[in-house]
């Protein structure tokens, strides 16, 4: 099986594969950063929302020194791809994408699309689709 990091590299050479990729994604460990309140954290970018996470902790560090905030005060969960996709993004109350490696040379964006998302997502006429 090939590893996270290897499709990525692919892809960034040009003959990755998107359902390669996206199953690699889902057998990461990933660090997903918490707000203030212990929530999962969060952008809107022109209404969307994103959702970060790191390959590593020191990954997460960096990217928290680069926005200005306090390391020491830095909280976040660890969790697998398949999990963070399936129990908490594939069920949100608004699709929400997601940044992997944010503010790297190997930053990955999933966005809410079905082949990611398959209950909560954007469909091709940008309009929300929500499966119960």
């Amino acid at each position: 099986m090939v590893t996270y990091t290897e499709e990525v590299s692919a892809f960034f050479a040009g003959y990755g594969r998107p359902g390669s990729l996206l199953d690699a994604l889902r057998g990461v460990d990933l660090c997903v950063p918490l707000d203030e309140h212990g929530r999962y954290f969060t952008y809107v970018v022109d209404g969307l929302p994103w959702m970060l996470a790191f390959t590593t902790p020191e990954r997460l560090r960096d990217y928290a020194e680069l926005a200005g905030r306090d390391v020491d005060a830095l909280t976040f969960v660890d969790t697998v791809g398949a999990l963070l996709i399936d129990t908490v993004l594939d069920v949100a109350p608004e699709p929400t994408g997601l940044l992997v490696d944010a503010e790297t040379d190997r930053a990955m964006t999933f966005p809410p699309v079905r082949a990611f998302t398959p209950h909560c997502y954007i469909d091709d006429d940008g309009e929300v689709v929500r499966w119960n």
